[in-house]
């Protein structure tokens, strides 16, 4: 599975969230058809939350 880096939350520096890589992505499509992916921070353990593209939602459930 590939690498998937997200804003997290409670990683800030100067009061800006940081870049984090995602552990365990789950990736899910909605009814509407907009990708999205849940996972956990790899430096904090805070949950993550990223609206993807559908192409990369499509690479990614694969």
């Amino acid at each position: 599975m590939q690498e998937l880096k997200a804003l997290c939350m409670k990683c800030r520096t100067d009061n800006k969230p940081t870049m984090q890589v995602m552990n365990n992505p789950v990736v899910t499509k909605n009814d509407k058809g907009r990708y999205s992916a849940k996972g956990q921070c790899s430096a904090c353990g805070g949950n993550m939350f990223k609206f993807m593209s559908a192409t990369d939602g499509e690479a990614m459930m694969k």
